[in-house]
């Protein structure tokens, strides 16, 4: 490669600062607020546990069958176990899948400055679980988001795309921290239908309450996104100490 191609590089925008990214997190807590704003969001955090009950199972050597995500955003995931230590993984990665999700956009975005490798990361987990879609409409959204979010890390420039990845994040976070209610029902309504739910399912394998165990991932969760975000933003900081922009 010449001098004259190395000069037209375009250097990697500098990483927000920190009034920057927290401001941010306020403004995307603010639009999660507005329903039509918030259905990606949605999406994509019922996707990743739904994809979280199938992984669990992958990696304790069950099945992954399919996954469906509905018109409404609730979803199932059909899982093949043969004990209850398998079982409960299922239902425990399955919990903790949306927050393991945030965080891992929040290091790749914050922490490393890699934001378009978070797009491409996102997009090639929502590709992959087309193996597992059950049905049409599943299908079609993991489709649109692949494309959009290819389109995205492939076309768009380096500034917007920066930020685009870390309202993904935050959002991904933040829906993360907002969904903890789910986890205290004993039962729950997917598709018209009554299930047991995760947190009711644990207890039914363990014993005990199914609020304790709901709580109890819960906590595991914030501990999680708080870990996460904050030792995400100090490194940011100390990058940027180190080597100012």
């Amino acid at each position: 490669m010449s001098v004259t191609q190395f000069k037209n590089i375009k250097p990697l925008p500098p990483r927000l600062p920190a009034t920057q990214f927290w401001g941010l997190c306020f403004i995307v807590w603010m639009l999660l607020q507005v329903p039509m704003v918030r259905i990606p969001i949605m999406f994509t955090s019922t996707w990743a546990h739904e994809l979280g009950h199938g992984l669990g199972a992958v990696f304790t050597g069950g099945r992954f069958i399919e996954l469906t995500v509905f018109p409404n955003f609730s979803g199932v995931a059909q899982t093949a176990t043969v004990n209850d230590f398998q079982r409960a993984m299922v239902i425990i990665v399955g919990l903790l899948g949306p927050s393991l999700l945030g965080v891992l956009m929040i290091i790749l975005t914050r922490a490393l400055n890699w934001y378009r490798i978070a797009i491409i990361v996102l997009a090639a987990l929502l590709a992959m679980s087309q193996i597992w879609a059950a049905d049409s409409f599943t299908q079609l959204t993991l489709a649109s988001g692949t494309l959009a979010l290819g389109l995205v890390a492939w076309k768009v420039p380096n500034q917007a795309v920066l930020y685009i990845a870390h309202i993904i994040a935050i959002g991904l976070c933040l829906n993360a921290l907002t969904g903890f209610g789910y986890f205290f029902i004993g039962n729950a309504e997917v598709a018209g239908s009554l299930y047991r739910s995760d947190s009711g399912v644990l207890s039914d394998i363990i014993g005990g309450p199914h609020w304790f165990w709901g709580g109890l991932i819960a906590a595991l969760s914030i501990l999680i996104l708080f870990a996460g975000v904050v030792l995400s933003d100090k490194w940011a900081r100390r990058k940027d100490i180190i080597h100012p922009p």
